[in-house]
């Protein structure tokens, strides 16, 4: 038969009907959480301060980061655009074309932008604390500059010009926006035309002061003073320097075997005539292939001869050398080639590749 009486409710309260508890509502965690007070105590303020400034430069570096990371991807964009020209002699006497000066200076806009954005946080102790972020992108810069550079002039970039184009103080002279600088110095070319650094303005940079108090007239009449901040430009080490030079060596490799590949025997062995020298005695121009090959051997002797020590400097280097030396090989063994099976072209025959223009005269 059928239990009689009423059940246990789940509750565990006697009767049959569901019986509400008396007294207080017991608090749930969440709540007994929002009333707790926050921890006081004499170090609180200390810790906080520690916090605060933690995050700031967890802050600065993810900044320097992605920024290193934007310059580094302009700067090969530069690369790529310099590798459509097509000279037949370097120097490239008469300037870049002008479809490839204004592809340069919109990516040259955006690096120079990036730096002046890093600028602030890379001053004072930072700038060394977090050198090892913006070092990519420095590396990158000095590549592209250096190979741009070494195409309108046929030299090496130097390390006072290459640390006026990273400083991030420059960005308006760099690119044809600003004539004269504030000390009333004369023109400096845009960096489209392969104008020189100012060697003076990384040195006058290096003894700005970091505070510069002005004077300020309100409406009233009253004057007050503001301090307004100089910032130094960003400081490009020696390592970095040469490390990008190391880079720029396999730009002159891939630009030397595409002249190879479009270059006509006669004249990718000088045979073409030229002017006449100032000896009076009738020369042989060389060819940009010769020239780049010629180049690239002096800078692998060169590069060969440093003591690269046993730093991190030293360990990057080490591999970047040995990167070098097997892009000087692929040219000479690409120019041997063609100059041992040359005979077998027929005469005039160049490769179908679409000329950039820039040649020099």
């Amino acid at each position: 038969m059928p239990p009689t009486g009423s059940k246990r409710p789940f509750s565990g309260s006697g009767g049959g009907h569901h019986h509400h508890r008396s007294g207080p509502k017991p608090q749930s965690h969440n709540a007994q959480h929002q009333q707790q007070q926050a921890p006081t105590g004499p170090y609180i303020s200390t810790f906080t301060e520690f916090r605060n400034e933690l995050d700031d430069h967890q802050d600065r570096r993810e900044r320097i980061i992605k920024a290193s990371r934007d310059i580094t991807a302009a700067s090969k964009k530069i690369i790529f655009t310099l590798q459509r020209l097509r000279p037949t002699t370097l120097p490239i006497t008469t300037g870049l074309p002008n479809n490839i000066t204004t592809e340069i200076s919109q990516y040259e806009s955006k690096i120079q932008d990036l730096l002046t954005f890093v600028l602030p946080d890379l001053q004072d102790l930072n700038g060394s604390r977090w050198q090892r972020q913006i070092s990519p992108g420095l590396q990158e810069y000095i590549e592209a500059i250096g190979f741009r550079h070494y195409l309108l002039t046929g030299k090496i970039i130097e390390w006072e010009e290459a640390g006026w184009y990273v400083s991030g103080l420059n960005g308006d002279e760099i690119l044809g926006r600003k004539k004269t600088d504030d000390s009333g110095n004369g023109d400096k070319d845009a960096v489209v035309d392969g104008g020189d650094g100012g060697k003076e303005d990384v040195e006058m940079t290096d003894a700005a002061s970091t505070q510069k108090t002005e004077l300020l007239t309100t409406k009233d009449g009253e004057e007050t003073k503001e301090e307004k901040r100089i910032f130094k430009g960003i400081q490009l080490s020696r390592e970095d320097y040469v490390l990008g030079l190391f880079d720029m060596t396999g730009e002159m490799m891939r630009f030397a075997i595409t002249s190879v590949a479009t270059t006509p025997l006669a004249q990718l062995l000088g045979t073409t005539t030229t002017t006449t020298d100032p000896a009076g005695e009738k020369g042989r121009k060389k060819s940009t292939p010769q020239r780049l090959l010629q180049d690239l051997r002096t800078l692998r002797s060169a590069f060969e001869g440093l003591d690269m020590g046993f730093s991190a400097f030293g360990r990057d280097a080490e591999k970047k050398l040995q990167v070098m030396q097997d892009s000087v090989q692929k040219v000479e063994y690409a120019f041997y080639g063609m100059v041992v099976r040359g005979s077998e072209r027929p005469e005039g025959w160049v490769a179908e590749i679409e000329a950039g223009g820039g040649d020099a005269e």
